[in-house]
């Protein structure tokens, strides 16, 4: 692949502090964030990113307890949870009621033990989940807990990203050296090829590490979907090419790079996604220490930033990477933000209506209780 690249500088006024530059790769636009050149903190406001935002205290007992979320589908009037350990799918109403379980916990047909992801469509009355590590086909069931057919999918898959709409499923993979498997294709839901892409073969990943040992599935892949495109993020540790988000645009059937993150003198991983007008990226290392960079698609300001929740008292969110579809999704355990709630009405400077939506809040949750969501639609 030949890369050219060209830098671009804005020349209408800017805020002060740091900014990421537009660069071009292959004649595509990229936004180049070199986190070495940050230099501010900022407390960052979740009403820069919802207009609105729910808290939901997801109902606790025998059937509906689950250990943390780890995957989560929202839709206008269905929450389902995927946890943390072997559990089938929770499946609660938008306030928190808990509905029933989907999905049984096995070997056999309709059954899963471990998954890489899933989607709830709440117009088909469906869920889809995805198998981690080899998988053949999306498991299905209705609402209703009900084992539907098996989509099958086109290529074995080692992890993947999906999302069906219209009866079209779309496949981000994580093809390895020697898979014969396209990094994205797209397919009708009874298996039929409708378009692949093989493009750019630095995505194909080499399941060895450089003393021969098999190391392919500690990369992850992410695509959450909260701009309305097809995001591809591949986390692949020691590679030599910078951390780049990517959208498959599938009317073109290519992989367009839209941000990438880089340093000076250094090098460290980071993980990549994207609310609807900002990219956002966790960065590891000793030196960094998880801490997370938030880029605005427009004016480029980036800095280091802590998501601040002010419709609840400016509580620091940490917990929030599982947002997808457009929907804003943070969780938090019941008694930390008890705890949290507690400290704020004890020292914080509250405005009397919200001291007391507070108060009530806080003498609710208990300990014990599931993790409690705050939710809301991207603006």
């Amino acid at each position: 692949m030949v890369l050219v690249i060209v830098f671009f500088t804005q020349c209408q006024p800017r805020e002060k502090g740091s900014h990421a530059k537009i660069i071009e790769v292959n004649d595509n636009k990229v936004i180049d964030c070199n986190i070495s050149e940050i230099t501010d903190t900022i407390d960052f406001p979740l009403s820069k990113i919802v207009d609105n935002c729910q808290l939901i205290q997801l109902q606790t007992n025998k059937e509906s307890l689950f250990q943390s979320v780890y995957h989560i589908g929202i839709s206008e009037n269905y929450i389902a949870i995927h946890s943390y350990g072997q559990m089938p799918i929770k499946l609660f109403d938008r306030k928190g009621n808990f509905i029933r379980n989907i999905g049984k916990i096995g070997r056999g047909p309709g059954e899963f033990n471990s998954l890489y992801g899933m989607q709830i469509s709440e117009e088909t009355n469906k869920i889809y989940l995805a198998p981690f590590a080899r998988a053949t086909k999306l498991i299905a069931y209705s609402l209703n807990d009900e084992s539907l057919p098996d989509v099958p999918l086109l290529y074995t898959q080692t992890k993947f990203q999906f999302y069906i709409d219209n009866n079209i499923l779309t496949v981000l993979s994580m093809p390895f050296e020697g898979d014969p498997i396209p990094i994205a294709f797209q397919q009708s839901i009874d298996g039929k090829l409708i378009k692949e892409c093989y493009e750019p073969k630095h995505l194909v990943t080499n399941p060895r590490n450089s003393k021969g040992q098999y190391v392919g599935f500690n990369n992850e892949l992410s695509s959450a979907r909260n701009a309305g495109a097809f995001d591809y993020f591949k986390l692949s540790w020691g590679a030599e090419t910078p951390d780049t988000l990517y959208y498959y645009n599938a009317e073109a059937n290519k992989m367009v790079p839209k941000f990438v993150t880089s340093f000076t003198g250094e090098n460290y991983g980071t993980w990549v996604r994207e609310f609807k007008n900002h990219y956002w990226s966790v960065i590891f290392g000793d030196k960094y220490k998880g801490a997370k960079i938030i880029v605005d698609k427009k004016t480029l300001k980036s800095d280091f930033f802590k998501l601040k929740n002010d419709f609840y008292g400016g509580i620091e969110l940490y917990k929030f990477f599982m947002s997808n579809n457009g929907w804003f999704v943070a969780t938090m355990p019941a008694h930390e933000l008890k705890t949290k709630f507690t400290e704020l009405l004890e020292n914080g400077d509250l405005k009397t209506a919200e001291k007391e939506k507070i108060k009530g809040i806080t003498a609710q949750l208990d300990e014990n209780d599931n993790e409690v969501l705050f939710v809301g639609k991207m603006k």
